[in-house]
């Protein structure tokens, strides 16, 4: 059993020199290696490298004025909405300026239909089909953990979206296109982002636009068959019906290209993120049986036999807590990218207009000057008023008007999963010790995490 002080796995902490010879020496070493100590330590860090100026923010002030105060001089870097587009298009976590303005403001009606006691009863079946499925395997089966919760989350999303459960071949689709789609993402190439220049992007790979196609192929083909119940009469009360519906002032709807927009930007930010943030809790709980035993404890005397009820998360804070102390280890997103319009300043650091300006939640939450114990599970921290850290310093799905807009969707889903899961079965991860986190678009482990199941305690 791991000590109380376990360190998850994680880079260790390296000198400037020591990261330039990592980089030096490998051919594309992942950007969570590429870290220096001061990374973790500073407020700002100025990339002494690079084609043009990068910048890497900790201070929750200037984290609030790039976000909130100033966001309309710091739009989402040309890096990631290039990598993102051919899979989300212009939907509304990459769109900027008017455009943004525009859409989000059209999708308002459409987020009313995405009310968590709307959307609650679609989990519970989700839920309920993935639980049976469990019990169905044979004693001492091998799962790959990530693929069995990207399939849950995948089904929860289209019954939100579309009113009806994902085929088993379509989830197994989504998450085999969605893992190629990652690793082609050239951004996440440490060598593409400092020689990048905001008016020549990369050239996007053959196999990342493949995968994104295949991705909204499968939403193309479940609109066009929601397109065809409505002109047979059907109407339907889900989020996909909703964008349909939209209208801006003038009374335009939504091009077609723009409803798969914006559905693939839904779905998205309420499967992957949430897939792969589930995996990391279910690994830390697998290391940490002591915590597991206090979250089956609490889920009994608070549930006993009957289901989870959409009341019950506010009564179960050592399942809450143990989720946000998995969100600050492991945030779904590692690195958010900003570019400077015009020039600003950083407290002693002077930011050219074109600049790179990066947010890491990664190290934000891990951050020296913010948290005690950085580096360590413990979920007691988020037990103590204000949840142990200073105010601005744990985003996990970003901050401000542009924050994650599946969040709270995210956090009711997972806490679901982890009760009804944990009721019953115990998760063991197999070869823990070669669990280590690589940053693409979402953190995930660079080796597929495997798991068997037995009996809860």
């Amino acid at each position: 059993m791991p000590p109380a002080d376990w360190r998850p796995p994680a880079p260790p902490l390296r000198s400037s020199v020591a990261v330039g010879l990592k980089i030096f020496f490998e051919r594309a070493p992942d950007l969570l290696q590429t870290l220096p100590r001061s990374c973790y330590e500073r407020d700002v860090v100025a990339v002494p490298i690079g084609r043009r100026p990068v910048f890497i923010v900790n201070h929750p002030d200037l984290v609030r004025r790039i976000f909130i105060d100033d966001r309309q001089n710091y739009p989402k870097s040309d890096l990631m909405v290039d990598g993102l587009r051919p899979l989300l298009g212009d939907g509304v976590l990459i769109s900027g300026g008017d455009t943004w303005e525009h859409d989000r403001a059209m999708l308002e009606p459409a987020f009313m239909h995405m009310r968590l006691e709307q959307v609650f009863p679609k989990m519970q079946l989700a839920v309920r089909d993935f639980t049976d499925r469990l019990a169905a395997v044979p004693a001492g089966s091998v799962l790959d953990l990530e693929a069995e919760l990207s399939r849950v989350t995948a089904d929860i999303m289209f019954r939100a979206m579309f009113s009806q459960p994902i085929d088993a071949g379509e989830a197994a689709q989504v998450f085999q296109s969605f893992t190629r789609f990652q690793q082609s993402v050239p951004q996440f190439d440490l060598r593409v982002v400092l020689a990048s220049h905001p008016d020549r992007p990369p050239e996007l790979p053959p196999a990342l636009l493949e995968e994104a196609a295949r991705i909204r192929g499968l939403l193309a083909r479940l609109l066009e068959r929601r397109l065809a119940e409505l002109d047979a009469g059907q109407r339907f009360v889900d989020f996909a019906q909703a964008v349909i519906d939209a209208r801006d002032a003038d009374g335009r709807a939504f091009t077609r290209t723009q409803v798969i927009d914006q559905l693939a930007v839904f779905f998205l930010a309420g499967h992957e993120t949430t897939a792969s943030s589930l995996a990391w809790a279910f690994f830390l709980l697998s290391c940490q049986p002591a915590v597991r035993q206090r979250l089956r404890s609490e889920i009994q005397s608070q549930l006993g036999e009957r289901a989870f009820d959409f009341h019950d998360l506010k009564e179960l804070p050592a399942v809450r807590s143990v989720f946000r102390e998995t969100l600050r280890l492991y945030p779904p997103v590692a690195f958010l990218t900003r570019r400077a319009l015009r020039g600003d300043r950083f407290g002693r650091c002077a930011v050219p207009a074109g600049s790179f300006v990066v947010v890491s939640p990664w190290l934000l939450h891990r951050h020296r000057g913010y948290w005690r114990d950085a580096d360590c599970f413990d979920p007691s921290r988020f037990e103590s008023p204000g949840g142990g850290a200073r105010a601005g310093t744990y985003i996990p799905f970003g901050l401000g008007p542009r924050v994650c807009t599946g969040a709270t969707i995210a956090q009711l889903e997972a806490s679901l999963i982890l009760c009804e899961v944990l009721r019953r079965h115990d998760v063991q991860v197999l070869d823990p010790d070669r669990v280590f986190p690589g940053s693409r678009v979402t953190i995930r482990p660079v080796r597929r995490m495997q798991c068997r199941l037995s009996p809860a305690d």
